[in-house]
C-alpha cells in the first residue's frame, strides 16, 4: 500500500493537450488571430472575414481589452468568437501555476468587461507551453489553443504573398492557422479567403472548429513551436 501511495504521488500528471488541429474530413478551418498590438489592423481583418461570411477567433490580451474596449466590443458584435491571450503578453513559460492562474483570471475579467464574454479558449503569450501553463488552464477552466499552420506574418520579410502561400501550401481539413494583426495579414486574408473558399473550406471559429468535427481528440504533432514567437 505505502508503495502505491508513493508511485500516485510521485507520477508524472497528464494534463489536456493544448489544441493544435482537430481530425476531421470535412473542409473546414479555423484562423486564430493574437492581438495585443497592431490595434490599426484590426478592423480591415475583421471586415474582410465579414464581407465573405467568415468567422475566426479572436484572442485577445487582457490589457489590450481593457485599453481598447471599444473596438474589442466590435470584435464581437461583428460575431468573431473571443478567446484569451493572457493579461500582460508574459513569457508565461518561465511563470509558476499562481502566477499564471493570474494571466488567465485577470484576462478573462478584462475581456469580459469589454465585451461582455468570459473566453473559454486560451492561447498562451508567445507560444509557451510547461507544466504550470497547462495546470493553470485546467484549474481556470479553459482549453490550450496552439496552432498548426504559422504565418509568422509578424516578419516583415513576409510579404502578403508570402503568407497566403504558407498557409495555402499547408492547407489541410481541421487546421488551425494563426495570425496577427498586421498590414500585411489585412493585405493577404480578402484574396486567401477567396481561394479557400475557391477550394471548398469554410473558415470558422475555432470553437465551430470543434464542434463541426464532433469535438475529436486533439491533433498534437509539432506545429509551429520551432519559430520565435513575437505574440
Amino acid at each position: 500500500m505505502l508503495a502505491l501511495v508513493l508511485h500516485l504521488l510521485t507520477a508524472p500528471v497528464a494534463y489536456p493537450p493544448e489544441l493544435r488541429s482537430v481530425p476531421t474530413t470535412k473542409k473546414v478551418v479555423s484562423i486564430a488571430v493574437n492581438v495585443v498590438w497592431g490595434t490599426e489592423f484590426v478592423p480591415p481583418i475583421v471586415q474582410a472575414l465579414t464581407s465573405q461570411g467568415d468567422k475566426a477567433t479572436f484572442f485577445l490580451g487582457g490589457t489590450w481589452a481593457e485599453r481598447n474596449p471599444a473596438q474589442a466590443r466590435q470584435i464581437h458584435d461583428a460575431g468573431m468568437e473571443i478567446g484569451s491571450h493572457g493579461d500582460r503578453h508574459r513569457h508565461v513559460g518561465s511563470l509558476g501555476v499562481a502566477e499564471n492562474e493570474q494571466e488567465i483570471t485577470r484576462a478573462s475579467e478584462r475581456i469580459k468587461a469589454a465585451t461582455g464574454v468570459a473566453p473559454t479558449l486560451y492561447a498562451p503569450a508567445y507560444g509557451e507551453l510547461s507544466q504550470a501553463v497547462h495546470l493553470a488552464a485546467q484549474r481556470q477552466g479553459v482549453r490550450v489553443v496552439m496552432w498548426s499552420i504559422d504565418t509568422i506574418d509578424w516578419r516583415k520579410s513576409h510579404t502578403p504573398d508570402v503568407i497566403a502561400q504558407r498557409v495555402l501550401s499547408r492547407l489541410q481539413p481541421g487546421a488551425i492557422v494563426l495570425m496577427h494583426p498586421t498590414d500585411r495579414t489585412a493585405t493577404a486574408l480578402p484574396g486567401l479567403l477567396k481561394e479557400l473558399h475557391r477550394r471548398g473550406y469554410r473558415v470558422v471559429g475555432v470553437q465551430e472548429l470543434l464542434d463541426t468535427a464532433g469535438r475529436g481528440a486533439p491533433v498534437t504533432e509539432q506545429g509551429g513551436m520551432q519559430e520565435q514567437r513575437v505574440g
